[in-house]
């Protein structure tokens, strides 16, 4: 039985007792007792369920809030840490970009120089000097490398390694196909490090006619891979 309710019966009996014990004033008493005892039982019953939902929903709210709260300083600390890894790798892009600039005119000299020990090379590659052209590629690319772009570096020096060799291949005297895919490659190597170099220094586009002019050897036209009908060995 509820607490309360039991309070009211128990007073409800000690004030029937002061009654006869079989009076009608005594059972009306007792009932009307009992009835507010029930009343007053169940009302608290229910106080004190309902007081129990509001504190069961206030721990709620508060463990919420405690969640929220941890959510919020973590990504604060999340934001702060991107926010320092940003201004790391800002600081970096700029002083490789001042760097760049720095040598900038160092830069597009060693485009502009190997460009033309390029072309000499180019137009010697068929020859039986052509080491000496190489042999001074070779040289002036360990002394000036660092300043190439990637791509400009490693086509020129494919280049020179290309034409070094590239006589031996033509007097080699199996032609089957494999051989003559090998020329070929091993020309293409030679041949477009120009506009490779070109295209690395970052200038303004040229047209092809202009490109075109820009590689042909002065007083000659651009040398073929040696593979044409009148430089085939008889």
């Amino acid at each position: 039985m509820d607490p309360q309710l039991q309070l009211a019966s128990q007073v409800a009996a000690a004030v029937a007792d002061q009654l006869p014990q079989y009076s009608w004033a005594r059972l009306g008493i007792q009932s009307i007792l009992l009835v507010i005892a029930g009343a007053i039982g169940g009302f608290l019953g229910s106080l004190i369920r309902e007081h129990a939902k509001n504190w069961a929903a206030l721990r709620t709210i508060r463990k919420l809030t405690r969640a929220v709260e941890d959510i919020k300083t973590d990504n604060a600390k999340q934001l702060a840490e991107l926010g320092h890894q940003n201004s790391i790798f800002l600081e970096q892009a700029k002083a490789q970009n001042q760097l760049r600039f720095a040598a900038l005119d160092k830069r597009l000299n060693a485009h502009q120089e190997a460009f033309t020990l390029w072309r000499r090379l180019l137009a010697r590659a068929h020859e039986d000097d052509v080491h000496e052209i190489v042999r001074e590629c070779y040289v002036w690319w360990e002394r000036n490398c660092l300043y190439l772009e990637p791509t400009a570096r490693n086509a020129f020096n494919q280049a020179f390694w290309a034409a070094s060799h590239h006589k031996v291949l033509l007097e080699t005297p199996v032609r089957d196909e494999a051989a003559i895919e090998a020329i070929k490659r091993n020309w293409s190597a030679v041949q477009d490090a120009g506009t490779i170099i070109m295209d690395a220094a970052s200038l303004p586009a040229i047209n092809d006619r202009e490109r075109e002019d820009l590689i042909k050897t002065p007083g000659q036209n651009v040398p073929g891979t040696g593979l044409e009908p009148e430089n085939r060995p008889k």
